[in-house]
Parts: C-alpha cells; structure tokens; sequence
C-alpha cells in the first residue's frame, strides 16, 4: 500500500465533513433514527496483502491467515467514487451524489468465520461519505463487524452491520441508527461491478450495537471519522 496515495484519499474524502460540521454545530437538530435505504453503484478489486493471482484462492475464498482486501476503484482508488444510485425514505437527498470510502475494506477468514480489521473501539472501521449534491448535509455509513464474506474470481458477496447517519433539510436535522451494509459484486479476475446496499435497522434489545448506535449522536460520528484519520495518519507516519 503506498502511504502517501492512502493519507490523500483519506484527507480528500472527509474534506467535506471537515468544512461542513463547524459551521453548522448549532444548526443541526437531533431528531431520531434513520428510515430507509441508499444503493451505490461502482467498481473494486479484491487483493491479497501479498498480491493476488488466478491461482491465489481456493473455491471457498482464503485461508484465515491471509488479509483479503476490496478497493474501490475510481479517482480516489482505493476509496473510490461510487455514484449513488438509489435511495429510500431519509435517504432520498442523497441520490445523484457521489460516496468515497475512507478506508479499504480488509478481513481475515472466509464464509461465516470473519474478522473485520481496521476496526477502532468506539468509532468503527471502514466507513463511507456522500454529501448532497449542490446542498448542506452529507450521510455516513460505518462498518462494525462482518457477518459473512464469500467470493471467487467471479462473484463477491459481503455482509457488515455497523451504523448510519444523515444530516439533511432546512433546518438540519441528524438522525442515526443501525445498519446492514451488504456489498454484492459480479465480474472477472477478482474485479467486480459492485452494489452496496446500506439499510436502517432496528438493532435487538440489549444488543451492544444497537446501544452503540443510539449513542452515535451530535458530532460524535463527525469526530470519530476525524479521530480515525488522526490515528491512521499516526501508524503510517
């Protein structure tokens, strides 16, 4: 991975956030969970740690050793763009916009038995960005866990649950909640046209990631992203 492509796609990707959240601290107003659903469309390559060839996987992915990593191919590689392509309820000022990953995607393992890295206690791991075109207010979504990954060289299927949140209208309004992030992709050579599909969901009683989305309020999710960049510009100083 070369450092200094990765801390310029982070820096570019949040740039956003970062001229938007001090503005608009005191306007934004806390009015409860997301409903809906947001779609992207877009390309990435899944790559081993060491690089990956034909001959690199077995049918059912790779062994648990082995760091699996999905870049999202585009200007801002490994981050993308995605063009966002559809969306549902509190999510439907978004479409038309553009979403950026702050981190490519890494796990260990296959099938069921899968390790999310990358991930920080209290703030997630991968997570992705799309503002609203021509307007204030942008949407987050952040991975926390994966529940399933299987891929060949030609198809991929991913599973995460993590959190979500918008800050939209006039005046803003944030809301948060969990979420399921299921990333499916068909193509060739371990390339794949993708759809990610982001759901609001009502997280189980009791269940740490549904506490864990009810406390994402405020700017919480704002600093955690910042504080994520911080942390990743320090490992790779």
């Amino acid at each position: 991975m070369k450092i200094s492509k990765f801390l310029w796609s982070v820096l570019v990707v949040f740039a956003t956030v970062a001229l938007i959240a001090p503005q608009q601290v005191e306007a934004i107003v806390i009015d409860g969970r997301i409903n809906g659903q947001i779609v992207f469309t877009g390309s990435g390559t899944i790559t081993e740690s060491n690089g990956l060839n034909s001959s690199g996987l077995n049918s059912n992915g790779i062994s648990g050793s082995v760091i699996n990593e999905l870049d999202f191919n585009g200007q801002n590689f490994p981050h993308g763009p995605l063009s966002v392509t559809g969306g549902t309820g509190d999510f439907i000022p978004f479409v038309g916009s553009q979403a950026n990953f702050n981190l490519a995607i890494r796990w260990t393992g296959s099938g069921s038995s899968v390790t999310l890295l990358d991930v920080l206690p209290g703030v997630g791991g991968p997570a992705w960005l799309v503002p609203i075109a021509g307007a204030n207010g942008f949407a987050t979504g952040t991975f926390f866990s994966l529940k399933s990954v299987t891929f060949d060289e030609d198809s991929l299927t991913l599973i995460g649950m993590g959190t979500t949140q918008t800050t939209s209208g006039d005046p803003l309004v944030q809301k948060d909640s969990a979420a399921r992030i299921v990333i499916q992709g068909t193509g060739q050579d371990f390339t794949y046209n993708l759809t990610v599909v982001t759901t609001a969901v009502t997280p189980e009683g009791g269940s740490g990631l549904g506490l864990l989305a009810i406390g994402l309020v405020g700017l919480v999710g704002v600093e955690g992203l910042r504080r994520k960049i911080a942390t990743r510009q320090n490992r790779y100083a």
